[in-house]
């Protein structure tokens, strides 16, 4: 009889463990949410993966040299310009000419752009702010025309810093965009993409404006 109800007990503390462990995985996990990231935010720098940081060039014909390769200025201007597209804010803070030469390391990464061992970029670090309440979609650089002839878009892009995409609601990036491109440059003609709402209706269209540069 003892040997009944020893196996009785465990055969009920056994059910009830299984029915525990079958409740527990019928619980859903949480969902998963995808925020968009900055590159930097406030004064946190964090280095480009492609290219030396160049925040030393400040006068012509100096030079930075990494593991990644080696840049040179060749010309600089800086704009401070501000520019409001809808609820976004985009400043320009200046444009740099630079004579760059990649390491051989990078040599992979850049031969997407140019086979050339060296090469000039034309570099623009700009502050993007999303002053709404709400996501929208922006891109800096849907095209870019360089001296009036040389025309770019995003996608010729060589600092890859995420600065086109969804902005969450009062964001803050601060990042750089260059292009390959020949030197002197004279002027910049920039045309924004539209700013679109979550649900992909536009609130405001693409501006364009210039940047020119003194010799």
């Amino acid at each position: 009889m003892k040997r009944l109800l020893l196996s009785i007990t465990l055969g009920t503390i056994l059910a009830g463990c299984s029915d525990s462990s079958v409740d527990q995985q019928a619980v859903p996990a949480p969902p998963v949410t995808h925020t968009s990231v900055a590159l930097e935010k406030a004064d946190v720098y964090v280095p480009n993966p492609q290219l030396p940081d160049d925040r030393m060039l400040t006068k012509r014909n100096q030079t930075v040299r990494d593991d990644k390769g080696e840049l040179t200025l060749q010309q600089i201007q800086s704009v401070k310009q501000t520019h409001s597209i809808g609820p976004i804010d985009m400043t320009i803070e200046e444009v740099k000419v630079i004579q760059t030469r990649p390491s051989y390391a990078m040599i992979d990464f850049f031969h997407s752009f140019t086979h050339e061992e060296a090469f000039d970029m034309v570099k623009t670090r700009v502050t993007i702010t999303n002053t709404s309440k709400q996501p929208v979609t922006f891109n800096p650089v849907a095209h870019v025309k360089i001296n009036q002839s040389t025309e770019k878009t995003i996608d010729d892009d060589l600092y890859l810093e995420a600065m086109a995409g969804t902005y969450e609601p009062s964001e803050q990036r601060s990042g750089n965009l260059g292009f390959i491109t020949e030197r002197p440059v004279e002027t910049l003609e920039f045309l924004t993409s539209d700013v679109l709402d979550a649900k992909q209706q536009v609130i405001k269209k693409g501006q364009p404006f210039t940047v020119t540069l003194h010799d």
